[in-house]
């Protein structure tokens, strides 16, 4: 029953991908949700202004100069993401646990005390933070009155071509291949089963639909930082960052017919996509923080863009299913796809509050503005300017806020802390997540002796978004996706 399966891909077959999933990536790997340390993540992340906590330094590498003393620090986690979502009132859970590596830090003090400046120590640090995690499932299933196959018949009729061969290599072929789609040589055009029932059957036509989404990747940024105290007044910092990303994706799109409709010959198909990124990104960030008084700090810094030189492999499959055969699977060859991608620029301002030796409170504004992505490739071709222009259209500046506190008695820390991040999705008619939001709440605690150190910490990240299965003319029905990430760290610390 299998065509003899053969097709000649055009140069530059990533052009045939929707550019959405280009720019929807450049926002994905620009967002950054910094973890680290424990004592960092407990405190909401809010250290721009304070400083001594090796994570400190992907906000503000000023914070380096405030060490006293060197310092080894590791911290190992586990995170459980939740997905609630709803779709054409269907409700489903998931969930899964993953474990990761959150921080690992040195820094190396010398002390300039002795010398005839003012300069009291000078601190070289090097270590990574985790900035990203992409480890997530997502599902959505429910009864539609409309079928993904309506899109590709479409794209197939569109061509004026009645050789399959000619048809796109990554989406309307495979399902020619697959026996899901063929040709209608006295209507002259492509059909399928489904798209058929559609026709004859519009007002009562129903498929059971199920989409799944699952990622896995992260992005770590590896730091080289200096820092300097100059007469306990003002710190200075810089950090050179790599940052080291990956991040793969695999979705499923499958319907499949329901009781009160059978489909003649065809019982449903299976579109899956497969795509993994991975590439380097460097960032300069700068920074300073001026203690006018002791318990009153004030810090900035600017976070240079980072730039990626990305590489990606992707393939598409479909699975056939049927009444009378066995099913069949098609699978596209292999591509590739280079580019590059830098982020937005951000800058950071802070106020601290140091209270004797019982007490610490941090605010932090962050600014940045994701219009300002941007992508090229070797070719400088169509879809990358397309996708620079949706770029700049969809997206805007965001403000985030970050807010902490660490409370001390003897050898034990109380710490608390929360972040809120606003939409960076522009505010028209059009745009499903403009309203779109995240919330985080931490807390945590530390044991602390003179050389050792252990901190714990939890938080939680709320956000809630909207997903279309696929956009058809006369019939975009929207998932919502209600998530929450729980993350539990754990640091241990030793200074010398």
């Amino acid at each position: 029953m299998k065509k003899t399966f053969f097709i000649i891909l055009i140069a530059l077959t990533i052009c045939n991908l929707s550019y959405s999933q280009y720019v929807d990536n450049a926002f994905i790997f620009s967002n950054n949700d910094y973890s680290g340390t424990a004592r960092f993540v407990g405190m909401g992340g809010a250290f721009g202004a304070l400083g001594g906590d090796f994570s400190a330094i992907a906000i503000n590498p000023a914070g380096l100069g405030v060490y006293r003393s060197s310092e080894f620090t590791f911290s190992p986690g586990m995170s459980y993401n939740s997905n609630s979502s709803t779709y054409i009132n269907n409700n489903i859970d998931e969930g899964g646990y993953n474990m990761n590596f959150n921080n690992l830090g040195f820094v190396a003090s010398y002390d300039l005390e002795n010398s005839d400046t003012r300069w009291v120590n000078f601190n070289f640090g090097v270590g990574f933070n985790r900035i990203n995690d992409f480890n997530n499932k997502v599902q959505f299933e429910g009864v539609n009155n409309s079928s993904l196959m309506e899109i590709y018949i479409s794209e197939a009729n569109a061509l004026n071509t009645s050789d399959p061969y000619e048809l796109d290599g990554m989406y309307e072929f495979l399902i020619w291949d697959a026996y899901i789609m063929d040709y209608d040589t006295v209507a002259n055009e492509f059909y399928t089963y489904i798209t058929d029932e559609i026709f004859f059957n519009e007002d009562n036509f129903e498929i059971n639909q199920r989409k799944i989404i699952e990622t896995e990747g992260s992005i770590s940024e590896f730091n080289f930082s200096f820092g300097g105290n100059y007469a306990h007044k003002l710190y200075i910092g810089a950090s050179i960052g790599i940052t080291r990303l990956r991040y793969d994706e695999y979705s499923s799109h499958y319907e499949y017919e329901t009781a009160g409709l059978p489909i003649d010959y065809l019982d449903g198909f299976d579109f899956r996509e497969h795509s993994k990124t991975e590439g380097t990104g460097y960032t300069l960030k700068l920074g300073a923080i001026f203690k006018p008084i002791d318990f009153f700090r004030v810090g900035a810094s600017l976070h240079l863009p980072t730039f990626y030189d990305l590489d990606q492999e992707f393939h598409n499959e479909v699975i056939g299913y049927f009444d009378e055969y066995t099913p069949e699977n098609t699978r596209s060859p292999l591509q590739t796809y280079n580019y590059t991608l830098s982020t937005p620029l951000r800058a950071v301002g802070s106020v601290g509050f140091q209270i004797g030796k019982i007490g610490l409170i941090d605010i932090d504004y962050e600014f940045a503005d994701y219009s300002k992505m941007s992508m090229d490739d070797e070719y400088n071709s169509e879809g990358v300017i397309e996708d620079n222009s949706v770029i700049q259209t969809i997206y805007k500046e965001t403000h985030n806020l970050r807010a902490g506190a660490e409370f001390r008695t003897g050898p034990l820390y109380f710490r608390a802390g929360g972040r809120y991040s606003t939409s960076p999705y522009v505010d028209t008619e059009d745009e499903i997540n403009k309203d779109y939001q995240e919330i985080t709440l931490s807390g945590g605690l530390g044991y602390r002796e003179k050389n050792f150190f252990i901190d714990f910490a939890f938080s939680q990240r709320k956000s809630d978004y909207y997903i279309s299965a696929y956009e058809w003319t006369y019939n975009n029905e929207l998932a919502k996706i209600e998530n929450i990430r729980n993350n539990f760290i754990l640091t241990f610390g030793f200074k010398f």
